[in-house]
């Protein structure tokens, strides 16, 4: 890795995975101390749980985020030594040099918006509604996967309304519940090997649900979810995976209800999973 800041966003991102999984770690052991004593489970994932459940995804993603990131640092760097080189002539092709200079100012942009992106999900914070553009929502959490995508061999397709009224609702927490709906997804999809990327297809899809909400839906090709597993799937530490921290899908529904929405599973006829959520319109 050529770019010591990368490095250093690595590490950062694979220390926040560990404080995570460490958090969870105590989470289920002061969980399952709580059920000895009473038998009573617990009702509400606190703001600590989101935020645990937000770093462990973002370390999830780290190492193709970080790839992302170095493809933009390293045409910087090109851009900048060659333009370097050419005014060192004694009449420097101006024109080609204020073309490098844009491309350098665009792959700039580029890996900072990134970089704020990811600042943005690992802070902890308390929900904050403000007026939203769902479809926004949906093509920053898709940009932040798409190098997950292409490394797993996983086509997205979007179908996002551009004629949605806008909601009210905190960005940070619907992309975490989009980014763990996708994440899902192609960990499902894993062991879809017959054709390749052709056989591992996630698509997403913002809609008017009715009169008086949006909705969001994550549909994939995997082997869908078994009837035994459904009515537990939104449960706090229940996962289907060896691995899972039995988190990301009751947050996901922790986040839903604050926004005055809600979330489901459904079956497909073809096989695979959808999840579906809605948020209220901000006319409501």
């Amino acid at each position: 890795m050529r770019h010591p800041a990368l490095l250093s966003l690595l590490v950062l991102l694979v220390v926040a995975q560990g404080v995570a999984l460490a958090y969870w770690a105590l989470r289920q052991r002061r969980f399952r101390s709580l059920q000895h004593v009473d038998g009573t489970p617990a009702q509400h994932l606190q703001c600590a749980d989101t935020h645990a459940g937000r770093l462990a995804l973002v370390g999830e993603i780290a190492g193709s985020i970080v790839h992302e990131i170095s493809q933009p640092l390293s045409a910087i760097l090109i851009n900048a030594d060659a333009a370097d080189s050419l005014l060192s002539q004694p009449h420097p092709p101006l024109e080609e040099i204020r073309r490098m200079l844009a491309d350098i100012r665009r792959d700039d942009l580029r890996a900072n918006d990134i970089v704020r992106h990811l600042h943005s999900l690992l802070k902890r914070r308390e929900l904050q509604t403000t007026m939203l553009d769902l479809n926004e929502v949906a093509a920053t959490a898709l940009s932040l996967i798409q190098p997950v995508a292409r490394k797993r061999l996983v086509t997205i397709r979007s179908s996002l309304d551009g004629s949605l009224p806008p909601i009210h609702g905190d960005s940070i927490h619907l992309e975490q519940v989009l980014l763990n709906l996708m994440m899902n997804a192609m960990d499902a999809m894993a062991s879809n090997t017959a054709n390749g990327a052709a056989e591992r297809i996630l698509d997403v899809a913002t809609f008017r649900y009715d009169k008086y909400s949006a909705a969001l839906t994550v549909a994939d090709t995997g082997p869908g979810i078994a009837a035994a597993y459904r009515p537990k799937i939104f449960e706090s530490f229940f996962s289907t995976k060896q691995e899972g921290m039995g988190l990301g899908l009751a947050i996901a529904r922790t986040i839903v209800h604050a926004h005055g929405g809600k979330i489901w599973q459904e079956g497909t006829s073809a096989g695979g999973a959808v999840f579906k959520f809605t948020i209220p319109l901000q006319t409501v």
